[in-house]
């Protein structure tokens, strides 16, 4: 998996972080997406509400 190692370890540790931030950019993505998904079932959910607490237009009295 890691290259061999010069002087100093640089490259190595570059390879380390390298596949590090694409770890935890991969994490973030999977968050987002799943944030995005809950997001739209809260705002279906609003819409249902709204149109369940929602009065009539007109209200019609009878007999009066």
């Amino acid at each position: 998996m890691f290259a061999p190692l010069d002087m100093h370890g640089e490259k190595r540790h570059e390879i380390h972080r390298s596949a590090r931030l694409s770890m935890l950019h991969e994490r973030v993505v999977k968050r987002m997406d799943k944030v995005d998904n809950l997001a739209d079932e809260v705002e279906q959910a609003a819409a249902v509400l709204v149109a369940a607490t929602r009065q009539p237009d007109r209200i019609i009295m009878l007999g009066m």
